[in-house]
């Protein structure tokens, strides 16, 4: 009898549980990611990659005004940033708005499968309902912290290189400057002859120079390839292979959402 009483009033509890998890934590995740700035981290990364697409494509039109097409490859290189870049700022968006989503689906369907499960195994000794009340369990916490942790190493690494990356676009734009006056001058030879000795330089010096800003761009490209793509990846790794060391509880990957059997 006393067994029973403590089965039922456990029960209870976790009904309770489930209850605080969707009417009251699942409204909490998004007051504490705008608390810890997670959304504004993401908006000011997009801003960054909007504006080295930016600054690439524009750069990119202006070398093909550098005479005898010295700059051509160059600026065909800068053109395909412009596709790393977009592919950047998906991901980006991506989790911004699997912020919200996440944390819904934790708070609101998983936590509380997670309690029924766990009520149905008191009741009917059922091992592998407890086992999946557990990995449900576990599973919700993962998907609520994986973005805002993966966030938290990315900063560390892109506070580092952040400057490096403001130096990339300022150099871009002051090269755009310069070539936006021969993209002006169009096929007028003389044109650009007479601009290009205004300016002190040559065509080679400026290809020489769109060198160099390609070399910075490859760079930021890494970091924010690193920053947005690969830090993740390891991050969720990390995760499970932490809750399968510590619980014992392994968690597939094909139970993520975000898997795909190919």
């Amino acid at each position: 009898m006393e067994s029973k009483l403590k089965r039922i009033l456990f029960a209870l509890l976790l009904v309770l549980a489930a209850v605080l998890s969707f009417f009251v934590l699942s409204g909490l995740t998004g007051k504490l990611e705008a608390a810890l700035g997670v959304a504004d981290n993401l908006d000011a990364k997009a801003d960054t990659v909007l504006k080295l697409t930016a600054s690439s494509t524009l750069l990119s039109a202006g070398l093909t005004a550098i005479p005898s097409d010295i700059a051509t490859p160059i600026a065909e290189k800068l053109a395909d940033f412009s596709e790393y870049f977009i592919f950047i700022l998906c991901v980006i968006f991506s989790e911004k708005y699997l912020l919200g989503i996440l944390g819904t689906a934790s708070f609101k369907i998983l936590i509380p499968f997670s309690c029924g499960f766990r009520c149905f195994s008191l009741f009917r000794e059922s091992e592998t309902a407890k086992r999946l009340s557990w990995k449900l369990a576990i599973l919700a916490i993962a998907l609520v912290v994986i973005i805002p942790l993966s966030l938290w190493v990315s900063d560390r690494v892109y506070d580092t290189y952040n400057a490096s990356i403001e130096e990339t676009i300022t150099a871009s734009e002051e090269l755009s400057g310069t070539t936006s006056e021969l993209s002006e001058a169009g096929e007028d030879r003389n044109l650009v002859s007479s601009i290009l000795e205004r300016l002190s330089t040559t065509g080679t010096e400026l290809a020489n120079k769109a060198a160099r800003v390609v070399n910075r761009y490859v760079e930021s490209l890494a970091v924010m390839i690193v920053t947005s793509c690969v830090i993740p990846i390891l991050v969720l790794v990390f995760l499970l292979w932490l809750i399968k060391t510590l619980t014992g509880v392994a968690i597939p990957m094909s139970s993520l959402p975000v898997h795909r059997k190919k």
